[in-house]
């Protein structure tokens, strides 16, 4: 077989395509697809597998890809992003395809020569079998490039992604996705496009997997393979119970009574509990006009949320078929939609926050979708009229994100007036505070909710009018509950350092009686150089170590400093006694060009250099090293207040409350906000806050919280 790889580029996302062609023309190809996406700023990645199963369409699958941190630091150019993007693209190949990686030389088969230019048998090294045609090619610069990161590691027969790079398969795609690739493959690379393609009719499949977010290539294959002979019963089958035409395809007995002409719905009524009145009000769906379909809400966003804070509640909007039916089997058969376009309101209200709200909140699913009356549509634009969203486009990543201040709103006044409220009312009793635990803050969360929603039916209603105003009122709140954060001092001479890339110096220079000079590297920029002249690691692994003070690079060059012959690393210091770091001065590692032996001149240079240092002739800059280390420690750990080790319940509280949560004059601002802006009902008539510990409900919450 004959690997041909194409790949593209373009800023930070790369997109990397593998195809095989047999040697045998009777044989089908083999079609595997990456795309990764690398976010620049944070450092995120995000991929897609494509992965060929056997048929026409491609199964894409999300990647979850997790780098190590000093990749961030040592891949800050597009040349190296894009090396970095390549090796992670060939590792989730490999793990998709279960294809080896292994070297590929200019005739397209894996290296045949025993020995390189760095004197490395890599047929001995890395056992490369040269009689196995089909593998993953990748370059001998990459590999190289990827062992000395620690990218790739040497997995005996072949090469592999190293450990310090997570990737995991994710979430499937929708298939929908995976046809379009194949046909943007086929003109831009003049790639055949799998047997069978051409008996896809994409317009039927559409149309009767319309309800099916995120439909596998199984399914599409299934559904739209125009050749089968029983397609018009598939086809039938799919329009009689659209919402479960993907689960109909996992219950064998249902595709054989679909391919065989019998009724099926017996053997869905065994499958999912569903009883007959349900399963009949599904099979009265009615068909949406054709010119009136239902606008795609995974594609289509006219009004978008912006995000401007980070999220305390991250919900999921993924519609499985498991959460219809858990959805289906909970509420009245009589307010089941029976058109397309209730059923897709019905999904994403049931999928998007219903069955969410219902497991952090405690509220039954019929409490919270029964105020619908059965009518969807209006249901859905009331829903949008108290998100404050206007009702075109409001869809299901619109409710997520309604549920989600929903949720914060509630989390917000559980931790700012609720659990404030109760701690004080229990010190003034002289009782000791109890130690914080996860079912007390979620006890806590519930309670909040049933002392805020009253006498309210409209859960749901209620729910999204509550997020949209705690939303608005947000940095008002926030602005009342910040704590003055102490300011670290400025350090001039460390923020100038730390502007330019550069570190203080342990040493300075020393020069050999061999005339040499041995240099302390104390720059990004003079570690690269020392990369670039030397041919090896240290100007990208070494930077943020050297940076942070935890190693001391240093250069033996010529006098003028424009050739360099080692390069070492020493251990750092960690005391400002002179004495005590004298003997303790350590070098971890010595290298030459490619990481060989150094220069005999070299290693004479370094152990003149260390005994300089060990008699005490070569002073070591310690005050300045020393403070450095403190400094950047102080900034990495200023908030790190009792890390280890247990709390007591006020420093534990405090963690979870924040630090004024016991503060009169904060919690009396808060109480006031919240009752003139965000409260309703009879509490949000009352004095002061002590309204909450006369409610029964929080008489309750209190039995169960106080300490014995």
């Amino acid at each position: 077989m004959i690997l041909i790889s194409k790949s593209e580029s373009k800023g930070s996302t790369l997109r990397y395509f593998c195809f095989i062609q047999p040697d045998d023309v009777d044989e089908d190809p083999r079609y595997d697809f990456i795309s990764l996406s690398l976010n620049t700023e944070d450092f995120s990645l995000d991929g897609t597998l494509h992965i060929d199963i056997g048929i026409p369409v491609l199964q894409p699958q999300a990647l979850k890809i997790s780098l190590s941190p000093h990749l961030s630091v040592e891949y800050n150019s597009p040349s190296r992003i894009l090396n970095l993007l390549e090796l992670i693209a060939i590792g989730g190949l490999s793990m998709g395809t279960n294809l080896p990686i292994k070297i590929e030389n200019e005739s397209g088969t894996s290296h045949s020569d025993p020995t390189d230019d760095i004197g490395l048998n890599l047929n001995e090294i890395l056992g490369i079998d040269n009689d196995q045609e089909e593998f993953l090619p990748i370059s001998k610069h990459i590999a190289e490039h990827g062992l000395a990161a620690h990218i790739l590691h040497d997995a005996g027969s072949n090469f592999a992604i190293a450990e310090n790079i997570e990737i995991l398969m994710g979430e499937l795609d929708s298939a929908f996705e995976s046809i379009g690739i194949l046909r943007e493959c086929n003109k831009k690379f003049s790639i055949n496009l799998p047997s069978g393609f051409d008996k896809l009719d994409l317009k039927l499949v559409s149309e009767v997997l319309k309800l099916i977010p995120n439909p596998t290539a199984q399914t599409i294959w299934f559904y739209g393979n125009a050749d089968h002979p029983n397609q018009k019963y598939r086809i039938q089958a799919a329009q009689s119970y659209p919402l479960l035409a993907e689960y109909l395809i996992k219950i064998e007995k249902a595709v054989e009574a679909i391919d065989s002409g019998e009724p099926i719905q017996p053997i869905i009524a065994e499958a999912t509990g569903l009883n007959r009145g349900k399963l009949k009000r599904l099979t009265k769906m009615e068909s949406p006009d054709s010119d009136d379909e239902l606008e795609d809400s995974r594609y289509v966003d006219n009004h978008p949320i912006e995000i401007q804070r980070t999220r305390r509640f991250a919900l999921t909007n993924t519609l499985r078929i498991e959460t219809i039916l858990k959805a289906l089997d909970k509420v009245d058969t009589s307010i089941l939609p029976n058109s397309f376009t209730d059923w897709d309101r019905f999904l994403q209200i049931a999928s998007g926050c219903a069955l969410t709200l219902e497991n952090r909140l405690g509220i039954s699913l019929p409490e919270l979708l029964n105020s619908s009356k059965g009518n969807w549509e209006r249901f859905h634009q009331s829903l949008a009229q108290n998100a404050n969203i206007p009702v075109e486009g409001f869809h299901l990543d619109h409710i997520t994100f309604a549920a989600s201040d929903a949720l914060e709103a509630i989390d917000d006044f559980t931790r700012t007036i609720f659990l404030p409220r109760i701690l004080l009312h229990i010190q003034a009793m002289g009782k000791p505070l109890p130690q914080p635990t996860t079912s007390d803050l979620l006890q806590a969360n519930i309670t909040s909710f049933n002392l805020l929603r009253g006498e309210t039916t409209n859960l749901l209603g209620y729910l999204f009018n509550l997020g949209c105003r705690w939303s608005n009122r947000y940095p008002q709140l926030l602005q009342i509950v910040n704590p003055v954060k102490e300011k670290i001092p400025v350090n001039k001479d460390f923020e100038e350092k730390r502007r330019n890339n550069s570190w203080p110096k342990l040493t300075n220079d020393f020069i050999t009686n061999n005339d040499l000079v041995v240099h302390n590297l104390t720059t990004m920029a003079s570690l690269k150089e020392e990369s670039d002249r030397l041919d090896h690691c240290v100007g990208n692994l070494y930077v943020n170590s050297a940076k942070k003070g935890r190693c001391h690079i240093f250069s033996v060059r010529s006098p003028d400093g424009t050739t360099s012959f080692s390069t070492f690393e020493v251990r750092p210091p960690s005391t400002k006694d002179p004495i005590l770091e004298l003997n303790r001065v350590t070098v971890c590692q010595h290298k030459g060009k490619k990481n060989r032996v150094p220069p005999k001149k070299s290693m004479e240079a370094l152990s003149q250099w260390v005994n300089e240092i060990k008699s005490g002739h070569l002073e070591l800059n310690l005050e300045e090293v020393i403070d450095w280390k403190i400094e950047v420690n102080k900034r990495r750990d200023h908030d790190k207040f009792h890390r280890s080790g247990l709390l007591t319940p006020r420093f534990a509280w405090q963690r979870i409350l924040g630090e004024n949560w016991d503060k009169p004059d904060i919690n009396m601002q808060l109480w006031r906000e919240w009752q003139k802006h965000l409260l309703s009902g009879k509490i949000s008539k009352s004095g002061g806050s002590e309204i909450l510990l006369k409610s029964p409900i929080s008489q309750n919450f209190l039995a169960t919280f106080t300490p014995k």
